[in-house]
């Protein structure tokens, strides 16, 4: 087993912080199914396991992709973009969330960055300086320009980064088979670069940007709230959704709909959840987003809740929530459940 004392020596101080914030611990692959702590730790090699302290050991996100493949979870690529024509309910947080989540799991994960606010790329601190290349500038020739728009986060976590520019889409981007297949082919080079999975972050409006990442997506995801307008924007959303998909001759993509901002001392809050679960059962994450200050304060330290290993109901249901989205599950658990 490796020690932080042993990597520290190895990589030095900084780059021992970047290596262990975003680790799967044994305890947690363990409530996945049917083996205890023990005979989970006994199916990995000493060099893939990390001592944390506390008596938690990490491993390592390749180690994890073995074990669950092995287990029957899917890593066959995919893309899944959080999409809502409203703003403030929450797209970047689950993007990057989920995202920290599915590296931890195994999965190499690269977030594609839409939204000329840039908050995706904010929040990591990889705001492209004058002359990098973002989604505005590799769109029209991704085979050459993709992989130099890549910055790698951390571990198997990279992300095409976004500035104001991609503001300028609409006028770029006006024909309508490039619509189309912007998004998809910048994605069908990021599945040659080796990654598992894309992560869309798109801006709140209907604008070639979300278009173009309807066509492009296995999944959309509508993160949304409690109150009135975030409804509508749901209904909004599903609406183009259908449009887009029946204007291109394309099959709809996976819908989900995830819940955020859920706090039961709220009455509209059981009355909004209620409403989902009758009208979009089939859509529906059956787990829904606990209201949490756990969310500020590790993106107030520019990371996400599963930074390091602290429990909490923020970093409990968003697991769940990635567990259910991503189909990870194995012998002894049920997928919609997450139990």
């Amino acid at each position: 087993m490796i020690t932080e004392s042993q990597i520290q020596k190895t990589v030095g101080t900084k780059d021992k912080a970047i290596a262990l914030r975003y680790l799967l611990t044994v305890g947690e692959l363990s409530s996945l199914g049917v083996d205890n702590e023990s005979a989970v730790r006994d199916s990995f090699q000493q060099h893939e396991i990390i001592d944390l302290g506390g008596r938690k050991a990490g491993l390592y996100p390749a180690a994890v992709k073995r074990y669950l493949s092995q287990r029957g979870v899917d890593y066959s690529f995919r893309v899944v973009s959080h999409i809502n024509l409203r703003g403030g309910i929450g797209k970047t947080t689950a993007t990057v969330t989920c995202a920290t989540r599915a590296i931890q799991y195994g999965f190499k994960v690269c977030i594609l960055d839409l939204d000329p606010q840039g908050s995706s790329s904010l929040l990591f601190e990889k705001i492209p300086i004058d002359g990098e290349p973002i989604f505005y500038d590799i769109w029209k020739n991704p085979g050459k320009m993709v992989r130099h728009a890549i910055k790698d986060i951390e571990g198997g976590l990279s992300i095409v980064p976004s500035s104001l520019e991609n503001a300028l889409l609409d006028m770029s981007l006006s024909n309508p088979a490039a619509q189309k297949n912007a998004v998809k082919d910048v994605c069908m080079q990021l599945r040659l670069a080796g990654f598992d999975i894309v992560f869309v972050d798109s801006p709140p409006s209907l604008g070639v940007a979300v278009i173009s990442a309807i066509c492009a997506s296995d999944i959309v995801v509508v993160p949304m709230c409690e109150d009135v307008f975030s409804l509508k924007g749901l209904e909004l959303t599903l609406n183009e959704i259908d449009s887009i998909c029946s204007a291109f001759n394309l099959a709809r993509p996976q819908i989900r709909i995830l819940y955020s901002k859920y706090d039961r001392r709220v009455k509209i809050t059981m009355d909004v959840f209620r409403y989902l679960s009758e009208h979009y059962n089939n859509e529906l994450i059956t787990v829904p987003i606990r209201t949490s200050t756990d969310f500020i304060k590790a993106m107030s330290k520019r990371e996400t809740v599963f930074a390091g290993h602290k429990t909490g109901t923020a970093r409990e249901d968003y697991d769940r929530y990635v567990r259910q989205l991503l189909g990870i599950t194995i012998q002894g658990t049920d997928r919609e459940s997450g139990k």
